[in-house]
């Protein structure tokens, strides 16, 4: 089960600089989101926001603006505030990764928002009260927190994660047995052609290649490599043995 990108936003209170929206925008849709929600927002069309949101111009131009957040909220089923900043409220705790995973079975038929605060002070109280739960990105030290749209682009990536885990993961093709000794083969030849001799015997010293490869766990990508570079060698051997 994944989280369903469409019923997040991401949500930014009273944002004081165009830079900082114009690289959340950019923040949102290089990790597959695209809903961006402003309260009382600085100018996010800005030359400013618009060079720093490369290429995510329609996040931008796409935004709903609002003048209060409970308006903003209105039609969310579960909404989290972010902030750095112990409160007295016994609202549940996530951080970034937990949240992903507890966004993943809501999202499915909910709308959810993150809500993001002001530059300098973050949100208010009266603003937490608002939301459902709080979230905090775990730091070695309170200040200086994060900037805004740093603190979004951590969560974007985390909720990203739990959005596609398993899809973007790297996919080893290793090597099988016959391509390995294939290789091997390659090699002896190679050597035995510039009449190389191994100090102790063929076997030892191919043996040394064969726990070197074993270490290394290559892949079939990687053994076509290596006979790449042993074919240079070979060519080379032969335009120098035809001028002779």
């Amino acid at each position: 089960m994944k989280i369903n990108r469409e019923n997040v936003s991401f949500v930014l209170v009273a944002p004081n600089h165009p830079g900082n929206v114009g690289a959340a925008a950019r923040a949102l849709k290089t990790m597959g989101f695209r809903n961006l929600i402003l309260v009382n927002p600085c100018d996010h069309l800005s030359p400013e926001a618009r060079w720093l949101a490369h290429a995510s111009e329609d996040i931008l131009e796409n935004a709903r603006v609002y003048s209060n957040l409970k308006e903003a909220l209105g039609e969310f089923n579960f909404v989290v505030a972010t902030t750095q900043r112990p409160r007295s409220y016994h609202f549940p705790f996530y951080t970034p990764r937990e949240l992903g995973e507890k966004f993943i079975p809501i999202t499915r038929e909910h709308r959810v928002a993150l809500v993001f605060g002001r530059e300098a002070s973050g949100l208010t109280n009266e603003e937490i009260r608002c939301c459902h739960a709080i979230t905090t990105i775990p730091a070695a030290q309170t200040h200086p927190s994060l900037n805004l749209a740093q603190a979004v682009m951590l969560y974007c990536y985390e909720l990203f994660q739990a959005s596609y885990a398993g899809e973007k993961e790297f996919h080893w093709q290793l090597a099988g047995y016959e391509e390995l000794e294939g290789l091997f083969r390659h090699l002896e030849d190679s050597l035995r052609r510039v009449e190389f001799v191994p100090r102790d015997s063929w076997e030892s010293f191919l043996m040394r290649f064969r726990r070197f490869f074993a270490r290394a766990n290559p892949e079939v990508r990687d053994v076509n490599l290596m006979h790449k570079i042993l074919q240079a060698f070979e060519q080379y051997i032969d335009r120098i043995e035809k001028k002779q």
